[in-house]
């Protein structure tokens, strides 16, 4: 057998989080976390915006299920070595219970990690990304949230089911985008006090970070591991240097990457295969130089692999089949 395809034990996240800050890509499925492998990428978040597109059609709004993100996470898991962060939302019910349990859930699915968010069931970036992509201020957001008690019962039924294992649970707060930043810090605050007294770790997150100056203002009060939410750009310009904000305790940050490229990808090999009504342009376009070897390694999932286990199990079969 070809140790190459043997999946490897996952490294743990919370080991990882402790070495460095991790940079991890946003993916929906096998082949975009095959992605995140072969670029060298050290973790993965499961996006549930992302998921809402890829198995239902679905804008990123509230509308998938638990066991849409379970299953998902599970063929995830089995199939990459890579640590994955799950975007958990609210704990898809409005009992700590239901956090409780799906927190379980993604542990027994391989998961190292997930978010527990304040937000109520009308949630999804869909409903709030764009005001904020376009410089809307803290307050100008009509974004609802839970109460705070609401949300660190989630916390605390997330964390007690993480007791006993390396799965992290990060608490997130999305109320900056209407209630602003010092009711974001009193939240994460809460939560990582909650935590020391469990006895259990916990990373902290709050949507709506942009600047320096936050990051800044934020360490100065939450003084454990952080996540940076989504590194973006504008103007050509990216919002945040990810090494500055590493003296400030954020060692987490995600990016969305593949679906732009995924996107492009298709449109561009679609258009040209339907004008020509061949598939010339596909079988000898050359992937912008990639090197064969690089190529192969994209376009292989184990085959020869498997192929070759097949031939083993059949070989067997026959020398024993007396």
């Amino acid at each position: 057998m070809n140790p190459e395809y043997v999946k490897k034990p996952t490294p743990s996240f919370k080991e990882l989080v402790q070495q460095e800050q991790v940079f991890a890509p946003c993916v929906w499925d096998c082949r975009t976390t095959r992605a995140a492998e072969l670029c060298g990428f050290k973790a993965v978040m499961l996006s549930g915006g992302q998921l809402a597109e890829s198995v239902a059609g679905l804008p990123d709004i509230g509308l998938i299920t638990a066991d849409d993100l379970v299953q998902s996470t599970e063929r995830i898991c089995n199939y990459s070595s890579l640590p994955v962060i799950v975007d958990a939302d609210d704990g898809f019910g409005e009992t700590p219970l239901a956090a409780y349990r799906l927190v379980q859930r993604l542990i027994k699915a391989g998961a190292k990690g997930c978010t527990i968010d304040d937000t109520t069931g009308i949630r999804g970036w869909n409903r709030w990304g764009f005001a904020m992509m376009s410089g809307y201020k803290d307050g100008d957001i009509k974004h609802e949230v839970v109460s705070r008690e609401n949300w660190l019962a989630k916390v605390a039924a997330s964390l007690e089911a993480a007791k006993g294992t390396d799965f992290l649970v990060i608490a997130r707060t999305e109320c900056k985008l209407e209630y602003g930043l010092d009711e974001a810090i009193a939240r994460c605050k809460a939560a990582e006090a909650m935590a020391k007294e469990m006895g259990v770790d916990v990373m902290t997150l709050i949507i709506g970070l942009k600047t320096i100056e936050e990051a800044r203002k934020v360490s100065e009060e939450i003084h454990g591991w952080k996540m940076w939410p989504d590194v973006m750009s504008k103007n050509g310009k990216a919002d945040i240097d990810l090494d500055d904000v590493i003296p400030y305790g954020f060692n987490f940050v995600t990016c969305h990457v593949f679906e732009k490229a995924s996107m492009f990808g298709m449109y561009v090999y679609g258009k040209e295969t339907l004008a020509a009504r061949n598939t010339v342009f596909h079988d000898e376009h050359d992937m912008g130089g990639m090197p064969k070897e690089e190529m192969d390694k994209w376009i292989d999932m184990g085959l020869n692999y498997y192929i070759g286990i097949e031939g083993e199990f059949n070989d067997l079969a026959k020398k024993y089949n007396v």
